[in-house]
């Protein structure tokens, strides 16, 4: 059932992925076939789709999962430039960011093998792209759900070892939203949204903190701290919020088919003043929808740097007699204000974590507020 609803559905098949998946489907199928239990099943499932080298591409098991969810269980970004593995970013309170792993970085090994080892077996024979190699780098530098993970880097010629103890991801004790005002008259709103919480609904949190946003002459919407998928019912009444009139704000299109553009309605009162949208590499899924949809619906301006670049528009299917649902791209998804692919989407004010400016703290933020100074 998997296979065919891939086969048939997925919106990312290009000349490498769809021959490797096809030639692949004997063997997993197979390991699928022997599963004596769930986690067997799971592990073949997984197998499976990792020959398509897709973080948009996920199962959801009724039992625990034995491994990090990428993006949102990852803390370092690791990018490959010319043979080299650097750090792109680190997430801020992670348990790399405590081991005093930091941007600029450049990784040797991961748990005493060189990194471009581990990289080469996970993805096997055959050409790989640099998105695959990439793909297969988030994979070895997440490490284990639990226990110590060993990470060489080389930073400015000189070489060390950092012990990363890895720790369960715990349920977060935080708002799904925070709100408060910022700047020397207190004049700047600032909303953290936390896309994917499981702590509450977030339309209803966002409408009352966007109540009091009343009067502010600016507002930062920050949306870098993914907890997960998150929901489109929410992205879309956040959306509603800053729409004066039906605006389109998404593309989509399935294989096979012309493409279709969604529209948001105003909803409630608008707020209209400028509006600043923060963005990093954990603003994944529907964190994406909503940054690339506030540009189109509010002209927002983006600050930070590159997204997740999760692909597309997940589609999902319920498994006979297991009941693991497979989530998958369904259709390609595409920025209403641009048509440029989503996940090619670029921050109109890029900030380099590996060298910010405004000294230590949230460069991000920092870049942010600099903007919105009077001038």
């Amino acid at each position: 059932a998997m296979w065919r609803a891939i086969d048939a559905g997925y919106a990312y098949f290009d000349g490498g992925s769809r021959p490797r998946w096809r030639k692949a489907r004997g063997h997993w199928h197979r390991m699928a076939a022997r599963a004596g239990s769930t986690p067997q099943l799971v592990s073949a499932l997984e197998g499976a789709i990792a020959e398509l080298r897709d973080d948009h591409v996920m199962l959801v098991s009724p039992g625990k999962s034995t491994g990090r969810r990428i993006p949102y269980d990852l803390d370092i970004w690791p990018r490959w430039r010319e043979g080299t593995v650097s750090i792109e970013a680190v997430r801020t309170f992670g348990d790399a960011d405590v081991a005093g792993l930091h941007a600029g970085q450049v990784v040797t090994r991961v748990q005493n093998v060189p990194v471009e080892s581990a990289v080469r077996e996970m993805l096997g024979a055959g050409r790989s792209t640099i998105p695959d190699i990439e793909w297969a780098l988030r994979r070895v530098l997440a490490g284990p759900r639990i226990g110590l993970q060993r990470i060489d880097i080389r930073e400015a010629r000189r070489e060390s070892v950092v012990e990363v103890e890895r720790t369960a991801p715990a349920p977060s004790t935080s708002p799904p939203i925070l709100a408060r005002r910022m700047g020397d008259e207190r004049d700047i709103g600032y909303i953290r949204v936390r896309i994917g919480a499981a702590n509450g609904d977030l339309a209803p949190h966002f409408a009352g903190a966007l109540g009091h946003m009343t009067g502010t002459r600016a507002l930062i919407l920050d949306l870098r701290e993914s907890a997960g998928p998150g929901s489109r019912e929410a992205t879309r009444s956040i959306l509603s919020r800053f729409a004066t009139q039906p605006t389109p704000w998404q593309v989509r299109q399935a294989p096979g088919n012309p493409r279709a553009t969604d529209t948001v309605e105003p909803d409630g009162a608008t707020y209209t003043a400028p509006l600043v949208v923060l963005v990093d590499r954990w603003t994944a899924g529907e964190g994406e929808a909503l940054a690339t949809g506030l540009v189109a619906v509010a002209k927002a301006r983006v600050v930070g740097t590159a997204m997740a670049g999760l692909r597309g528009e997940l589609h999902e299917i319920t498994l006979p007699v297991s009941g693991i649902v497979v989530r998958y791209p369904g259709e390609r998804t595409f920025v209403a204000a641009s048509g440029a692919p989503r996940e090619a989407f670029q921050p109109s004010l890029p900030v380099d974590l590996s060298a910010p400016s405004g000294g230590p703290g949230d460069p991000i933020l920092y870049r942010a507020l600099k903007l919105l100074e009077r001038r």
